[in-house]
């Protein structure tokens, strides 16, 4: 939430400065000088110095550079490497971007001392590999952009020297393992983009050495699993994205190591209970801990419900995305028009739609009332209803496709009506049937009710709907 709220305020921000204007230096031929504005990774604005050079087939830097240039813009040319020479007496250079070029190994970037350049673009080239100390020469780099290459192996140590980086950029390279010792050169760094890397589980304390990272995005990477102690080290971590991934389940244990959390975004996972692969669950407690997190991206799941409990467990909470999903509106999801809640904002809430039941399908799901989704519930009895000699059938029936599982369990006296262990606490569109068969010395006479388990609001009652025999 915080990381749109800055960017929309840089959005209106930039709208009030200049955008750019001529800047009169003598200009190295084919490019373009001009006075632009320019953020440093540390959001601070200035009106740079610009050369702009891109797309002008170059295989090494022009000539006759300003001396006064702050960002310089070598993007898609053919450049293979680069020598400190090239870049004398630029001093003021505070941005090089050379990505969509030819560079195939970091020893072919040559530069032994530009203390001053704050943000490097090497992304889309064609590096392999990054031997031992391989941007020693740019200790003040804040920014290092090195995604979109080939990279299947980094040097323990390829980031020595770079103490000051804040956002590091790995994501779409070939990486089939986190080594956190790649991590211990930068004490300082805030943003870690490592998705779309073939890496199917994160280890333990792969990030511990990352205690400023506020920011850490694992998208893309095929992830079916994460160590409980994965997260171990991560003090500050205030947004993690887990999307386009194959987790089976809310790495519940991981997320509870980082109790700042603010963002989570788990889209595109196929979260499914274990039995039935048909139907998704969030347990209540999933997210317990979180006490600071404000966004909760759920959507494009096949979430049909999702507890009070689990929106109660976050105070911090702003906005939910759930659209896209199957949602059921009934008890479960009745937190969304409780008055005595607090409003929690939806993610694009013209796209969130009930599927069931039948007559508020295809409705939105803010614009159903709770006393709508109260009519599909199921009402309360208190379990001292039955009486002590009574032996009490439970059937559950889970929803899956055209053939539901069913599962059966008889079960004496009330304590099991209270805790049956034949229907789990799952909010799905299962249902219960409960029988109540009276001693032989009682009446012979038999009742037959629905009970709906896993929609229960309180352990001390169920909900029970009689129907005719």
């Amino acid at each position: 939430m915080r990381f749109l709220q800055v960017h929309l305020l840089l959005g209106v921000t930039s709208a009030l400065v200049i955008q750019s204007v001529p800047w009169k230096v003598p200009c190295p031929r084919q490019c373009v000088c001009q006075i632009k504005p320019w953020y440093s990774p540390r959001s601070v604005y200035k009106e740079a110095p610009t050369v702009d050079c891109n797309d002008l087939l170059l295989s090494r830097l022009p000539d006759s550079l300003p001396a006064e240039t702050q960002t310089l813009r070598l993007q898609s040319n053919l450049i293979s490497s680069l020598d400190q020479t090239e870049l004398q007496g630029l001093a003021n250079l505070t941005e090089l971007d050379l990505s969509q070029n030819s560079f195939t190994s970091a020893r072919h970037l040559r530069i032994t001392g530009m203390p001053g350049l704050l943000c490097l673009h090497l992304e889309e080239n064609q590096f392999r590999h990054l031997p031992e100390a391989a941007f020693s020469g740019f200790p003040g780099l804040q920014e290092l952009y090195l995604n979109h290459n080939q990279l299947r192996n980094i040097s323990p140590g390829a980031f020595t020297g770079l103490d000051n980086l804040l956002r590091l950029h790995l994501n779409s390279n070939r990486l089939c393992a986190v080594d956190r010792r790649w991590f211990h050169a930068l004490p300082h760094l805030e943003v870690l983009m490592i998705g779309d890397n073939p890496v199917e589980v994160i280890q333990d304390l792969n990030f511990k050495p990352l205690g400023s990272l506020r920011s850490l995005v694992l998208a893309g990477m095929g992830l079916r699993e994460l160590s409980e102690w994965a997260f171990e080290g991560l003090a500050s971590l205030e947004s993690v994205s887990f999307y386009d991934n194959r987790l089976t389940k809310v790495p519940k244990k991981a997320l509870q190591k980082v109790s700042g959390l603010k963002f989570l975004d788990l889209n595109k996972n196929p979260i499914q209970l274990c039995f039935n692969p048909r139907l998704s669950y969030v347990h209540p407690q999933a997210f317990q801990r979180l006490s600071s997190m404000e966004s909760l991206m759920l959507n494009s799941n096949a979430l049909s419900a999702l507890h009070r409990q689990t929106i109660r467990s976050l105070p911090g909470l702003q906005e939910i995305s759930l659209h896209t999903n199957p949602i059921r509106c009934d008890c479960l999801i009745r937190w969304v028009g409780a008055e005595d809640d607090r409003p929690v904002r939806f993610i694009e809430p013209q796209s969130t739609f009930c599927s069931e039941p039948p007559e508020l399908k295809a409705r939105r799901v803010k614009e159903v009332s709770f006393r709508e989704m109260a009519n599909s519930c199921l009402p309360l009895i208190a379990p001292g209803t039955f009486p002590s000699h009574a032996r009490v059938r439970l059937v559950k029936a889970c929803q899956g496709g055209p053939s539901s599982s069913l599962k059966e369990e008889e079960c004496p006296g009330q304590e099991q009506l209270e805790k049956p262990s034949i229907c789990p606490p799952v909010p799905t569109a299962g249902e219960c049937h409960l029988d109540t068969q009276q001693s032989q010395k009682q009446n012979s006479a038999k009742d037959c009710s629905s009970v709906d388990n896993a929609s229960s609001t309180s352990d001390n009652f169920q909900n029970i709907q009689p129907q005719s025999c």
